[in-house]
């Protein structure tokens, strides 16, 4: 037993200095935090703008690419973020980035082999919405740019035009740093329609006000 007191001292030392430093990286994280959003206020009140107001999105997009002219058919995969603002209670405006992270196979044609990559899509939209309790109901319309890439495929493969959609979001007990509730969305967008190209897609993400 003798033997095992300065072990359990050393032990009861170690323990509370991790915890020690445990709290003082938490208190720093905090003070961070406090920092950044002090400077996004700052930002965003140079604008006219409020910080209560901004909040993101993250989700996984499984997208449809056809092209009708020529029986070009894959399911490509995209990373999609938006930043949105709410400028009034039934109406927001975002900001949207799509990256390509997995492309598609297809056949055409007359046995044709083509590689399709969903590329960078970039977009602005305004979105009208009815807040139910926890739940919002909304739609979007706006424009978006499409990068995406035939390989095989000397035609249109994209462009830029009108994007629409609608979908709904439920805010959870779920909580993420400092406290913020975290949200589950999901919407079906027609991205982008034009030349024979038809670029459409639904999405699940989360997301959260700053």
């Amino acid at each position: 037993m003798k033997k095992l007191i300065p072990f359990i001292t050393f032990a009861t030392m170690a323990f509370t200095g991790l915890s020690a430093q445990a709290q003082v990286v938490k208190q720093k994280a905090s003070s961070g935090m406090a920092k950044a959003e002090g400077a996004l206020d700052k930002g965003l009140a140079s604008q006219g703008l409020k910080n209560q107001g901004l909040y993101g999105e993250l989700g996984l997009s499984l997208l449809s690419y056809k092209i009708s002219n020529h029986g070009i058919s894959a399911k490509p995969i995209m990373l999609r973020g938006i930043v949105g603002y709410d400028y009034h209670p039934q109406l927001a405006a975002e900001a949207m980035l799509g990256l390509g992270l997995r492309g598609g196979s297809a056949t055409g044609y007359f046995g044709s082999a083509y590689n399709v990559s969903a590329g960078t899509m970039i977009g602005v939209y305004a979105k009208p919405r009815l807040q139910l309790g926890d739940m919002e109901v909304f739609g979007r319309l706006g424009l978006v740019n499409t990068s995406s890439s035939v390989r095989g495929y000397t035609g249109t493969d994209g462009g830029a035009g009108l994007s629409y959609g609608a979908g709904f979001s439920y805010l959870t007990d779920w909580a993420s740093f400092n406290h913020r509730k975290i949200s589950i969305n999901a919407d079906y967008m027609s991205y982008y329609s034009g030349s024979g190209v038809k670029y459409t897609g639904f999405t699940l993400g989360a997301g959260m006000k700053f």
